[in-house]
C-alpha cells in the first residue's frame, strides 16, 4: 500500500464586493449582506444592472505602498492577494519548490477596447509573468483558463502536482474582472437576472455577476498551516458533459461523473460528505442540471449552499473564494445560508436553507460547472490525526502515441506530409481546404469559431482511420491542451461587435466562444469524450510539461487515452501539434 502524500489547503485570501481579507468577508455573510449592488457607470455600461463590484478606492489605497502603477486594476488585485497568503503562510515562494497557478477567464480584457490593435497586457500568461515577476518566482507561472471551473481545476491540478512530487507548495490564485466584454456576453444569453440572484430558488431568473480575486497555498508541509484547524484536499476530479457548448447536460450526468470521481479518489461514501458547495449560478439550467447530479450521486439529501448572492458569479476567481468559504464553515461548523432563497424549484429537492445553519463537519464537496460542457468536483476535509487512508498501489502507464500537426498551409500526420497547400493562403481558405480534402460533414463545422475549427481538423487527422472515433468509452478519454492567445481572436470579434454596434447587438453565437477551452468542448461533442478536461495558457508550446502531465492524470483517472497538444491561432497565424497517448502497459509500482 502507498501512504500519499497530503495537500493542505491554507492561507485563504479574498478581495472582493464584501471587503479585503477573508475575515471581513465571513464577517459580511453572517450578517446576511450581499456585495450585489445596482451598477449605473454610463461611461463604462449602456444600461444599469445589477452586479458585485471591488471598491475601487479601497483597492487604490491598499495598493498605493506596494508601488504597483505599473500593474493594471486585476495584477493590483492578484498581488495583494497574494500578499496576504504570503504574510499568512510565513512562506518564502523564490524557491524551486514552489509554484503559482494563476486561475482566470478574461484576465485583462478590458484593455482590448482601449486600443485598435492587440495590446500585451490583454494575453493571458503576460498578466501572469507580470504578477510572477513582482515577487520574484524562480519557476514560470501555470495559467489555467476553463471557463468558470477554472478556479477548482487550478485546486486539482496544484494537488495533483504535489502529490506527484513536481512542487512542494502550490500558489493557486483567481480573478476576474467586472468589464463590459463579460457583461455584454452574459446579457446576449439573457441570463443576467434583473435583481440580487436567488440559486435554486422557484422564482430565480438568472445569475448575478461579479469581480473578485482569491488566493490560497497548497502544501504538502503543515508546517505552513497557520490559520486553524488543517483542511485537507482529499480527492478532486474534471470532466465533461459532451453534449453542449453553452449549455449544461440535461441529465447531469458529467457533474455526476465528476463527483463520483473526486469521491472514488480516496474511497468516499456519501455517508462521508457534510456538506455540499454547489456552483449556484441561479440560472433555470444549471441549477437543473445539479440537482439531477447530486441524485444520481446519491447527495442530494445532504446540506447545500451556494455563495453567489453573496459575491456574485465571479468566473476565474469563484472556484477560489468559495473554496474559502468551504474551509471557513468546516472550521467553524456552519453551512451558511443561501441568501435569497425561499422555496426550493429544482427537480431533485435539495437542502437548501437562506439561514446559517450550525451542526458538526467533516467533509465537503465543491463542485463548479461551466461553458464548453466542463465540470469539476472537489473534496475538503478537516484533517484527522490518522488523515486520509492508504490507497492502492500505484499503476505505471506506457503509452503509444500518433500525431498530428498543422501550420502554414501543411498537414503532417505520423511524419508524413497529408495535405500541402499555398504557405500564404488565408486560415478560412486553408481550413475549408483541408475540410473537404477529409471529406467530412458536419454542419456545426461552419458555426465554429477559427479556433475550434483548427483543433476540429487536427483532431479529424488523428481519428480519420478509426472510422471518426476514439475507440473507447465516454469516461475513458481525455483532452489536455494548451495555446498562447487564449482565444483573443474571437475576442476581437466579440469586442468589435460591441463598440461598433452597442452592447445590445453582443451576439451569443460568438460571445460563447470568447474561452479556449470551448475548442475541447467541441471535440468532446463530436467523439464523446467525458474524461479530463484542462485547457492551460503559455507562450509556448510546454510539451514536456503537457505529456508527463497527461500521464499523471491518465494514471490516476484509470484513462485508457488522452489527446494532448497545443492549438493556437491569431489571424491568419495558426499552428495545432496533437499528441494521440493511448495506454499499451500497465503495471504495478
Amino acid at each position: 500500500m502507498e501512504h500519499p502524500v497530503k495537500t493542505y489547503i491554507t492561507a485563504g485570501s479574498i478581495i472582493s464586493s464584501l471587503g479585503f481579507g477573508a475575515e471581513e468577508n465571513f464577517a459580511r455573510i453572517r450578517a446576511y449582506r450581499s456585495g450585489i449592488g445596482r451598477v449605473d457607470d454610463g461611461t463604462l455600461f449602456d444600461l444599469p444592472f445589477m452586479a458585485a463590484r471591488v471598491d475601487a478606492s479601497r483597492l487604490q489605497e491598499a495598493a498605493l505602498p506596494l508601488s504597483m502603477e505599473r500593474f493594471t486594476r486585476l495584477e493590483q488585485m492578484f498581488i495583494l492577494s497574494v500578499s496576504d497568503t504570503v504574510r499568512q503562510s510565513g512562506i518564502d515562494i523564490s524557491g524551486s519548490d514552489c509554484a503559482l497557478i494563476i486561475s482566470t477567464t478574461k484576465g485583462n480584457i478590458d484593455f482590448l477596447g482601449m486600443r485598435p490593435d492587440t495590446p500585451p497586457e490583454a494575453f493571458l500568461f503576460t498578466m501572469a509573468q507580470r504578477v510572477a515577476g513582482y515577487f520574484h518566482l524562480s519557476n514560470e507561472p501555470i495559467v489555467i483558463s476553463n471557463a468558470c471551473i477554472s478556479g477548482v481545476s487550478a485546486l486539482i491540478v496544484a494537488s495533483r502536482m504535489i502529490r506527484a512530487g513536481f512542487y512542494k507548495h502550490v500558489l493557486v490564485t483567481g480573478g476576474d474582472l467586472l468589464t463590459r466584454f463579460v457583461v455584454t456576453g452574459f446579457q446576449s444569453f439573457k441570463s443576467v437576472s434583473p435583481e440580487i440572484c436567488k440559486p435554486y430558488d422557484k422564482g430565480r431568473d438568472g445569475l448575478s455577476l461579479g469581480e473578485a480575486c482569491g488566493t490560497v497555498l497548497i502544501t504538502s508541509d503543515p508546517f505552513y498551516v497557520k490559520d486553524g484547524q488543517p483542511v485537507v484536499i482529499e480527492g478532486g476530479a474534471i470532466t465533461n458533459d459532451a453534449n453542449h457548448i453553452s449549455g449544461p447536460s440535461r441529465t447531469g450526468d458529467g457533474l455526476y461523473y465528476a463527483i463520483s470521481q473526486a469521491m472514488e479518489e480516496t474511497g468516499l461514501q456519501a455517508e462521508d460528505i457534510s456538506f455540499i458547495n454547489a456552483h449556484g449560478t441561479a440560472t433555470l439550467y444549471n441549477d437543473e442540471m445539479e440537482s439531477k447530479a447530486l441524485y444520481l450521486a446519491g447527495l442530494d439529501h445532504l446540506p447545500l449552499n451556494s455563495m453567489k448572492s453573496y459575491w456574485g458569479h465571479t468566473l476565474g476567481a469563484s472556484g477560489i473564494i468559495e473554496s474559502i468559504a468551504c474551509m471557513e464553515e468546516l472550521r467553524s461548523g456552519e453551512v451558511f445560508g443561501t441568501l435569497g432563497f425561499d422555496t426550493c424549484g429544482v427537480p431533485y429537492p435539495l437542502s437548501v436553507s437562506a439561514g446559517h445553519r450550525a451542526m458538526g463537519l467533516t467533509r465537503c464537496l465543491k463542485t463548479a460547472s461551466g461553458f464548453g460542457g466542463c465540470n469539476a468536483a472537489i473534496v475538503l476535509s478537516v484533517a484527522r490525526e490518522n488523515g486520509i487512508p492508504p490507497v492502492p498501489s500505484r499503476e505505471e502507464i506506457e503509452c503509444s502515441r500518433r500525431t498530428v500537426s498543422i501550420g502554414q498551409g501543411r498537414i503532417v500526420l505520423d511524419g508524413r506530409v497529408l495535405l500541402e497547400t499555398d504557405p500564404e493562403e488565408d486560415f478560412p481558405s486553408f481550413i475549408r481546404t483541408a475540410y473537404k480534402f477529409l471529406a467530412l460533414d458536419d454542419r456545426k463545422f461552419y458555426k465554429m469559431d477559427d479556433l475550434c475549427k483548427l483543433g476540429y481538423i487536427a483532431a479529424a487527422c488523428l481519428f480519420a482511420k478509426n472510422g471518426g472515433k476514439t475507440g473507447y468509452e465516454s469516461g475513458e478519454v481525455g483532452i489536455i491542451l494548451a495555446n498562447a492567445s487564449s482565444s483573443l481572436d474571437t475576442d476581437r470579434r466579440h469586442q468589435h461587435i460591441i463598440d461598433t454596434m452597442g452592447d445590445r447587438e453582443a451576439s451569443p453565437a460568438v460571445f460563447v466562444y470568447t474561452l479556449p477551452n470551448v475548442v475541447m468542448g467541441e471535440l468532446c461533442i463530436r467523439y464523446k469524450i467525458q474524461g479530463e478536461n484542462t485547457f492551460f495558457i503559455s507562450d509556448r508550446y510546454p510539451e514536456s510539461f503537457i505529456k508527463e502531465y497527461a500521464r499523471m492524470v491518465m494514471q490516476k483517472q484509470k484513462l485508457r487515452a488522452c489527446l494532448t497538444g497545443w492549438c493556437e491561432l491569431s489571424g491568419n497565424r495558426y499552428e495545432a501539434r496533437f499528441d494521440w497517448l493511448e495506454v499499451t502497459v500497465a503495471w504495478k509500482e
